[in-house]
């Protein structure tokens, strides 16, 4: 709401004008005092609005978390959630596929590929796989992963061997009997791992989904 104060004019006597002075800070004073009730300047905070309506917000300084305007809505930070998550205006859509194929053209001389490492989860959601060559396998080490984390191996081309397995010496990945490789080698196979609790802690990988593929 706008605050009006009396207007001093040059011709007014200063020494007459003084309770319209003092008049005026006081309309100043109250009105700083009541915005200070949700400005907190010296904490930099902002707190016990009502509403707050604007075309724009962004979260972070150096680091931007959260970036919401007019055409986009990008949380760009994890998210955790200790409730339920309603989707009732669409779908759910993925978009964490890995923009490089996992083939024998990357994995080159050796034919092995790591997904992760020993120190961080596989990076993406969706990945996509396949071997041109007809005679040599392609070995895909999946590393840990975190508890709830999804991975889809897809293979979108050749009809060479990839084989998915945990790599040497540890066991990430839970399958039936005493096979411990899954292996894709046309196009369409795919197979649909989620990581969860072994039970210690530690994440393992189980087979939740998939077509086509072999356990060996």
């Amino acid at each position: 709401m706008a605050i009006s104060v009396t207007e001093i004019l040059g011709t007014d006597s200063l020494s007459g004008s003084r309770l319209v002075i003092n008049d005026n800070f006081n309309v100043l004073a109250s009105e700083v005092n009541a915005m200070e009730v949700y400005f907190a300047p010296t904490a930099g905070t902002i707190t016990n609005l009502n509403n707050l309506s604007t075309e724009a917000l962004r979260v972070g300084l150096s680091t931007i978390l959260l970036d919401i305007n007019a055409s986009t809505f990008d949380i760009l930070t994890n998210v955790k959630m200790s409730g339920n998550l309603n989707l009732s205006g669409g779908g759910l859509f993925r978009n964490d596929t890995n923009p490089t194929p996992l083939n024998d053209t990357t994995a080159g001389v050796g034919m092995a590929i790591n997904v992760g490492t020993s120190t961080a989860i596989p990076a993406y959601t969706i990945n996509r796989c396949g071997n041109t060559d007809t005679t040599t396998e392609l070995s895909l080490s999946l590393f840990q992963g975190s508890i709830g984390q999804e991975i889809f191996f897809i293979c979108t081309e050749g009809s060479g061997t990839v084989n998915i397995a945990s790599p040497a010496t540890f066991n990430y990945i839970v399958t039936t009997g005493a096979t411990d490789t899954i292996t894709l080698n046309s196009p369409g196979e795919s197979v649909h791992l989620l990581a969860i609790d072994n039970g210690l802690g530690q994440p393992v990988w189980f087979i939740v989904g998939g077509d086509g593929y072999v356990l060996s």
